[in-house]
């Protein structure tokens, strides 16, 4: 475990519009070179599980105040062939996590695996849909959710086929040895208002054997992809991204079963679509939003989404009168009836072009990228973070207006920031004594990045 200096000139900051930051803590060392990708905290404990999809790997850290993040257990859980780890998240109370694993085949079942936080002992485990992507244990500890993408494709004749996407609800009440395992089929999303539609012609980048290839896309379910999953505070809903879809489906936890889906629409504001060396947000951006991370409120009123794009084509290659993919925004919708409320707009760019830390090259192609998002409430404020991946930073955002959401700061994730060879991607936010922290996952360069929210 390195230290990181605390010496602002280590840390591309923006000017602050208000009187609290996220300030960088501590930075945990995996040793790896790359795959430190989801992160998930206890509370109670404030033990930290950190996924490595590379090395088929958990660490479990120790988060200090004072001394930062400390490796205390690494259990190696997948070798390499056999499948890969797309997620982790730790139980609420209990000694124990929970991982779900995807197949080498990308047309057959994954699994959730549960186990002992301490030794990584196998405690269950449980087949469920195809690639799964995302999973999270309901506040209480009684449900886990996964969202499983089937975002794999594999030829068939001269066309393509995939899985279908699909959402599982993990009933634990009755302990984790009695574990009930329930599957929702998503339904056509044609004519769902402010989804994805034929008309959008979308493309998907895809690994099919050793190629990459663009496929086509549409809206029957083997072509819906969930992606996130978050709960209400009550734990009653679960709300999972369909990110290549541009929806949100809703799930009634306790019934598991499919409550709705609701479109989310385009964005339309001020970008820079050029890679010319220098940031100019000049040109008008209209694009679907695509949605990778998803948060609630800490009150629930509010559904908050990461715009990070998913779909081609790219700017340039977008017919007229067609969104692009990726809105470069963090969106605020109202958590029951799914109305938009408002959007960052260009501000995530905006600021980390101030910040010193846009990715110029990706302006053709979804800018600063927002991946993850969390929200809570500190200093009196409703406030989000969102990790913006292809900027090596993390976004400070005030949600007190939800129709406006204000960008406060952007702060690079470490040294480096702004070349992409960190990409912060999981995030966790967890509370202790007062004092807030945040804790991101470095995917391009194996480490673990702390932040403390202060005034």
């Amino acid at each position: 475990m390195l230290r990181i200096p605390t010496l602002c000139a280590l840390f591309a900051l923006a000017p602050l519009a208000c009187a609290f930051e996220l300030k960088p803590l501590a930075l945990y060392q995996s040793g790896f070179a790359a795959g430190t990708e989801i992160v998930s905290v206890q509370a109670s404990s404030l033990r930290v599980i950190v996924s490595n999809s590379a090395e088929g790997l958990v660490d479990i850290l120790q988060l200090d105040p004072a001394k930062g993040l400390q490796r205390i257990a690494r259990h190696s859980l997948v070798a390499q062939g056999a499948g890969e780890i797309t997620s982790a998240a730790f139980h609420p109370q209990e000694d124990m996590f929970a991982v779900c694993v995807r197949d080498s085949d990308s047309l057959k079942n994954g699994r959730v695996e549960f186990r002992a936080a301490a030794d990584g002992k196998l405690l269950k485990s449980v087949e469920i849909g195809i690639w799964p992507d995302s999973l999270a244990f309901s506040p209480t500890g009684d449900f886990v959710v996964v969202a499983n993408e089937g975002e794999g494709y594999v030829r068939d004749g001269e066309g393509f086929r995939s899985g279908e996407g699909s959402i599982s609800v993990i009933d634990l009440r009755g302990g984790v040895a009695a574990a009930k395992h329930s599957v929702i089929r998503l339904p056509d999303l044609a004519g769902v208002e402010g989804a994805t539609q034929s008309e959008h012609q979308r493309l998907l980048e895809r690994m099919i054997g050793v190629e990459e290839l663009k496929v086509p896309f549409g809206t029957s379910p083997e072509h819906i992809e969930p992606e996130y999953v978050t709960f209400s505070p009550d734990g009653r809903r679960a709300y999972v991204s369909l990110q290549e879809n541009n929806a949100i489906a809703v799930i009634d936890v306790q019934q598991a079963k499919l409550s709705k889906v609701f479109g989310l629409g385009t964005v339309r504001h001020a970008a820079d679509i050029l890679d010319d060396g220098k940031y100019d947000p000049s040109a008008e951006l209209f694009a679907l939003r695509e949605p990778d991370g998803l948060a609630v409120s800490a009150d629930g009123r509010f559904l908050i989404s990461a715009d990070e794009g998913d779909s081609d084509p790219k700017i340039a290659k977008t017919k007229a009168g067609l969104p692009s993919g990726g809105g470069r925004t963090v969106s605020v919708f109202d958590a029951l009836s799914g109305q938009l409320l408002g959007d960052t707009g260009s501000q995530l760019d905006d600021m980390a072009a101030k910040a010193g830390v846009y990715p110029d090259v990706r302006s053709p192609n979804k800018g600063s990228e927002p991946e993850g998002v969390v929200s809570f409430d500190a200093f009196g404020k409703r406030l989000a973070v969102a990790t913006l991946e292809r900027a090596d930073a993390l976004a400070l955002i005030d949600l007190d207006q939800p129709a406006q959401p204000t960008v406060l700061q952007v702060v690079g994730a470490g040294v480096g920031a702004g070349s992409g060879l960190l990409a912060p991607e999981g995030l966790a936010y967890v509370e202790k004594d007062g004092r807030h922290f945040l804790i991101t996952g470095l995917e391009k360069s194996g480490n673990v990045a702390l932040f403390e929210l202060v005034k």
